[in-house]
């Protein structure tokens, strides 16, 4: 299934009375997109850093699977072991 299928999947579920939010949302965020293609930065992110570019990554909260969650913790399972040679 392709991300645009899996939105289209998720924006059938939203209540018809909801669907002027989603657009707003999605309206406010292309422009964002939009924005920063084009090297324009709205003031809020613009003062956040001088030095780093601004970059949002709330869109990809949400999208693994649960194998892409099973995948992530059996490859960091490691670093929630404690070396004791380095502690003593």
């Amino acid at each position: 299934m392709t991300f645009k299928q899996l939105i289209q999947a998720e924006i059938d579920k939203i209540p018809e009375e909801e669907l002027n939010n989603l657009y707003q949302w999605i309206k406010e965020f292309t422009d964002k997109i939009n924005h920063v293609k084009n090297g324009i930065i709205s003031s809020p992110e613009k003062h956040l850093s001088n030095s780093y570019p601004y970059h949002d990554l709330d869109y990809l909260a949400g999208t693994w699977s649960e194998e892409d969650e099973i995948e992530f913790l059996l490859n960091t399972k490691q670093f929630n072991e404690i070396d004791q040679k380095l502690w003593l």
